[in-house]
Parts: C-alpha cells; sequence; structure tokens
C-alpha cells in the first residue's frame, strides 16, 4: 500500500459519502479521534483498521493506493472573512460617538 496516499484518501472517500468523521468511525467501530489521526496522517493505520474503513466506505483496500484528486491548499484555521465592499459598513464600532 502507498502510505503516501491513504490520508488524503481517506479524507476524500468520507467526503464522497458525505460523512463526518464521527458517522465513519461509528461504521468502522473505530474512535472519532483515530479517523481524525488518520486524516493527518499523524500515524500509520494498522490492516484491521485499513480493512474496517473499506468495509464501511463500500470500497476495496485498493482504493487507498490512489493519488487523492487534486484540491485547493487550504491554510490552518477558519478561512478569512469576505472584504466588505467600499462605501458600506462593516459593523465594525469606531469608538467614535454619533453626533447628537
Amino acid at each position: 500500500m502507498d502510505a503516501e496516499h491513504f490520508a488524503g484518501r481517506l479524507k476524500e472517500l468520507r467526503l464522497a459519502k458525505g460523512w463526518t468523521q464521527q458517522q465513519l468511525a461509528e461504521r468502522a467501530a473505530l474512535a472519532k479521534a483515530t479517523v481524525a489521526d488518520l486524516e493527518q496522517d499523524r500515524y500509520a493505520p494498522t490492516w484491521p483498521t485499513v480493512l474496517a474503513l473499506a468495509d464501511a466506505l463500500g470500497v476495496t483496500c485498493e482504493e487507498f493506493r490512489k493519488a487523492p484528486t487534486t484540491r485547493a491548499a487550504t491554510g490552518r484555521g477558519r478561512p478569512r472573512k469576505a472584504a466588505v465592499p467600499e462605501g458600506k459598513p462593516s459593523g465594525r464600532r469606531t469608538g467614535q460617538r454619533a453626533k447628537e
């Protein structure tokens, strides 16, 4: 098995089903933290774990050997908020009081 592809393919296959990590974990009889760790490539899965995940996802183990499809790179943390168009109030307080 190409371990380099496992984490990306696991996440890709899970998202293709529309499942959360918790839902996959329940179907594979694993802890959610295990699924999260595997998707983050924190460690390599054991063979029984690979089999459980493949069965839960309804795929063969060969699916984990394929390279994940290309996706846009995302940074860590929350995405940035969209910029406020010029001339529109941002909803932020400026610290100045309105004139009466």
